[in-house]
């Protein structure tokens, strides 16, 4: 089976975002030594709307200087040494400015659907060229901020002048309903990878898009009730490493997963790193195993179980989205 390791790499977004070096580039520093010695490639989905946020900061704050390079020094020698990096967009960080202390964070226009068509392209646009630049890295690949992915037909177009023509945000079953940041993959097709144009959950074998999607799992209330429990005894093994704060979800959203089922992306966040080998049995022979997590939020449990997992699984194939240009180009899927 194959298998994408791909993670979004970005700060936090709540009241603190925390730092470059302990969100972004000690966590991926770490997880390389349990990645590589096992042939396995990262695929960094990129917040370049942060990147270039910071850049532009960076010249009225020189302490921002060595932040902004030592992003870039990460990225370009892991494209270096076969990794992949890709384009994320939380657009939030157009308005978003740093006080020579911290980060005013302002999340009111947290989905690109918040801006203007004129605005999203530019945007996508921007970000793809900065983070080419910096990486040496040929950017084809999006993931949603958040999931944002729909209404599609206001992404569209953007994508498309910019180059950008294969999707890897969808997770089948997921949902929020949540407006301000609302998505629904209820829908998904039951497939490994296919082809869309207009709506990512619509299959469109001559469509402009192929969505990659992460792949899912059905998440028991017991878990979380466990989870509780657990943290209370392992709390070290289960802290972040990143040194920022989430946005604080509703109590509603709490509530449901502990008296509910839900559905929850293959990740190597947290506790559910534990779940990895629970969710590879579940995936079907011919599914692409495509595990996301995000740096900020990895541990060293999430490091414990990916290692154990590798280890017992040494018939997976690492790919990276790179691969699937190389199909694109040979006309297959």
């Amino acid at each position: 089976m194959k298998f994408l390791l791909s993670l979004d790499y970005e700060l936090f977004f709540g009241n603190k975002t925390g730092s470059v070096q302990n969100c972004l580039i000690k966590p991926i520093d770490k997880l390389l030594q349990i990645v590589e010695p096992h042939g396995m490639k990262l695929s960094l989905f990129v917040d370049s709307s942060f990147l270039l946020r910071l850049k532009k900061e960076s010249v009225r704050h020189s302490s921002l200087v060595s932040e902004y390079e030592g992003i870039c020094t990460q990225l370009a020698n892991l494209v270096r040494r076969g990794h992949d990096v890709q384009l994320h967009v939380h657009s939030h960080w157009e308005d978003c400015r740093f006080n020579g202390t911290d980060w005013d964070i302002d999340v009111s226009r947290y989905r690109l659907h918040d801006f203007s068509d004129n605005d999203i392209n530019n945007i996508i646009k921007s970000n793809k060229e900065l983070l080419e630049e910096v990486s040496n890295n040929e950017v084809f690949a999006f993931r949603a901020g958040g999931w944002c992915l729909q209404p599609f037909d206001k992404l569209k177009n953007p994508l498309i002048q910019n180059g950008i023509w294969l999707d890897s945000t969808v997770y089948d079953g997921g949902l929020s309903e949540d407006a301000d940041r609302f998505y629904d993959f209820r829908h998904a097709p039951k497939m490994a990878n296919w082809r869309f144009n207009d709506d990512p959950m619509s299959v469109n074998t001559q469509g402009e898009f192929l969505e990659i999607p992460i792949s899912s799992m059905k998440m028991n209330p017991l878990f979380y009730w466990k989870l509780i429990a657990t943290k209370k005894i392992l709390k070290g093994q289960f802290r972040s490493f990143g040194d920022g704060e989430v946005i604080t979800a509703s109590k509603s959203y709490y509530l449901d997963r502990l008296l509910k089922s839900s559905i929850s992306p293959v990740t190597l966040d947290g506790a559910k790193a534990g779940l990895l080998s629970k969710a590879y049995k579940q995936s079907g022979k011919d599914a692409i195993f495509n595990v996301m997590g995000h740096p900020k939020t990895l541990s060293e449990y999430s490091l414990k179980a990916l290692k154990r997992f590798l280890e017992m699984t040494p018939e997976l194939e690492s790919v990276t989205y790179q691969d699937y240009k190389h199909l694109r180009e040979a006309g297959t899927n």
